[in-house]
């Protein structure tokens, strides 16, 4: 939220033939092909964040505790969605009184770790202190926790446990129906990577959504596109006999949310709704590529109980899986269910084993929200890998970000679409089942 904010990473290519080319074979990695931080500093920069995690007993054990290394570790537990080992290890690091700047940052990683624990008021207060000690927020983000701090989100009635139908067309993203506010059924689109739930305006005035507040965010497209939003709230969502009451949603112009699916017939693909990871982070997901369903489980208190081999961590409100790149790793990927196709980020291709020059490298047109366009580079045969599988890419495009993203890339339809996908926020682990 500090920085440039991606809302979706909802991107097309036209022409998109070759980006389906992926041979899938089992990953092996060996031990010396992954790189470590050899101290908590390093461990998180590589976002090496179960190494990190490893430390926490040599941390706590020592007996002059410093505030850098209390929070550089509830900063992995932060991103390891380890939520209570998080907020112990945080403020004992602002016990310590540490350094103005230091004690901001401490004080904006416990908000998000509120943010993420559907506790809006507790993270509106820790924002409040980190812009008190200098931290730069964005003041449409303080607006928005203002507004959610007195609201009782994701309230669940009725079926804990929903097995819907879901299609794909063009472009080739998972759709499922939808029931709001218990009278409109509308498609929408399961993407996680969108940070938030996105409603269309025509859609949201129809219902018609409640506004929370006149407050206006700017967020930006994968592309680097701005997109004006305002913030609403869906009364009622309903999958199937699963109701869930108070569903956060960013209202966003009708003209944003289409892609040009054929530039020759002038089709348009439209969309109206998409599930983002505020909402998705309440389940496990089961993706059944095969059969073309989708299983939402609720998760309880009880579920969240992170894998000790955990893949899946948070950073920057977002789901990110840890993969491998030719056989190395690791590296954080955006988890992008509501992108068709993989992507590598052009701005971290130099921490990458990939060949930067030569023949491998062409042109690719990405199409992003608001039929945006833009000429981006590509590469041949690379491999990406996400837990016990490796897809090798004929041809992999890229893409341009924040150069402080911390994602390497995006793992999307192409690659996702050759298993049976479970993406369990509760053991924050992304499993693959080659069919």
């Amino acid at each position: 939220m500090r920085r440039k904010v991606l809302l979706a990473g909802l991107v097309i290519l036209a022409g998109c033939t070759l980006y389906n080319e992926v041979a899938v074979t089992p990953l092996n990695l060996l031990p010396t092909n992954i790189e470590r931080g050899s101290d908590l500093q390093s461990m998180l920069r590589k976002n090496d964040y179960l190494r990190a995690i490893e430390m926490a007993s040599v941390v706590d054990g020592r007996q002059n505790r410093n505030a850098a290394d209390l929070g550089a570790l509830g900063s992995a537990y932060l991103a390891a969605g380890r939520y209570d080992d998080a907020r112990e290890r945080l403020r004992a690091a602002l016990d310590l009184d540490p350094f103005r700047t230091t004690y901001a940052q401490i004080a904006w990683d416990l908000s998000q770790v509120e943010y993420l624990a559907n506790n809006y008021e507790s993270s509106l207060e820790w924002a409040q202190i980190a812009v008190e000690r200098g931290l730069n927020v964005r003041k449409w983000h303080m607006d928005y926790l203002t507004a959610l701090s007195k609201i009782p989100v994701y309230e669940f009635s009725g079926a804990t446990r929903e097995r819907l139908g879901f299609r794909f067309g063009k472009p080739e993203v998972p759709r499922i129906n939808v029931k709001l506010h218990g009278t409109r059924e509308v498609e929408g689109i399961v993407d996680s990577g969108a940070v938030l739930s996105i409603i269309s305006r025509r859609l949201a005035d129809s219902l018609p959504v409640r506004q929370l507040g006149t407050f206006e965010g700017t967020f930006y497209g994968l592309l680097g596109e701005p997109i004006q939003v305002n913030f609403g709230m869906v009364d009622q969502l309903e999958l199937g006999d699963m109701v869930i009451r108070n569903v956060p949603v960013a209202i966003m112009p009708d003209d944003k949310m289409r892609f040009l699916v054929s530039k020759d017939k002038r089709i348009e693909f439209r969309m109206d709704f998409l599930l983002g990871s505020n909402l998705l982070k309440e389940f496990r997901l089961e993706l059944d590529f095969g059969a073309h369903r989708v299983t939402f489980t609720k998760l309880t208190a009880a579920d969240r109980r992170p894998d000790p081999d955990q893949n899946l961590f948070f950073h920057g409100f977002r789901p990110h899986v840890r993969g491998a790149v030719n056989r190395r790793g690791w590296y954080l990927f955006i988890l992008d269910t509501g992108s068709e196709i993989t992507f590598l980020n052009q701005s971290r291709l130099k921490s990458l084993p990939v060949q930067l020059f030569g023949s491998g490298a062409h042109s690719a047109t990405l199409q992003g929200l608001g039929g945006a366009m833009k000429h981006g580079a590509k590469l041949e045969n690379v491999e990406v890998g996400v837990d016990r599988w490796g897809g090798k890419f004929k041809t992999l495009p890229m893409y341009t970000s924040d150069e402080k993203e911390m994602a390497f890339g995006i793992i999307g339809q192409n690659f996702l679409k050759n298993f049976d996908v479970v993406i369990d926020f509760g053991r924050m682990r992304v499993d693959l089942n080659r069919r």
